[in-house]
């Protein structure tokens, strides 16, 4: 005749491990969750650029205020400004930006034709500081054929969820608390 081992029962102890097991996966599936959403914000940042820089240049013909304020042709057709074309590509993606902010200018060929190329505008005179979101600067559609034209998406990215423990003695982030968003697209001005 075996003896079988006398089991002692474990109250409660599946109920710990469970918890704490679920814990550790809850926070690595919103995480997960979290960057997914940033890549899209990025994407959907990224796409808007793109599609801002070629609606300015095929719109070159436009008045200078056109880069913010809406044109209303002789027929009455109206077409919407370049900042609110992308601000209509980024949809509602951009509420979850703080700080969004569209530019749009003149790119300086000195300083594309630079080693690593640099985005900035192209200046009046030596005088003016690289800013592409001050309006004061140069005219957007003063970039003629061959030059360029470059549309800016600036913002500040925050999670929507806590990514991250941070205690005295232990830092552990998956995601930062912030992240700069700045997307410029930049197209080769027509005629």
């Amino acid at each position: 005749m075996r003896l079988q081992p006398v089991r002692r029962p474990r109250r409660g102890a599946t109920v710990v491990e469970s918890a704490v097991v679920l814990v550790v996966f809850l926070f690595f599936l919103f995480a997960l969750f979290e960057y997914c959403r940033f890549l899209m914000i990025l994407h959907t940042a990224n796409n808007a650029a793109r599609d801002a820089a070629r609606y300015a240049v095929v719109n070159r013909d436009k008045p200078a205020t056109f880069n913010t304020a809406d044109y209303t042709d002789g027929g009455g057709r109206v077409y919407p400004s370049v900042v609110n074309y992308a601000k209509d590509r980024m949809g509602p993606t951009k509420n979850q930006l703080d700080g969004f902010a569209v530019s749009v200018y003149p790119c300086d060929p000195a300083g594309l034709a630079e080693s690593p190329p640099v985005v900035r505008y192209k200046p009046k005179t030596a005088d003016d500081l690289p800013d592409p979101v001050d309006p004061s600067k140069p005219v957007w559609n003063s970039a003629p054929f061959p030059n360029r034209i470059a549309v800016t998406i600036t913002g500040t990215y925050r999670p929507a969820v806590p990514t991250g423990v941070k205690l005295s003695w232990l830092d552990l982030r998956i995601f930062p608390d912030s992240v700069p968003i700045n997307i410029t697209a930049v197209m080769g001005s027509e005629g």
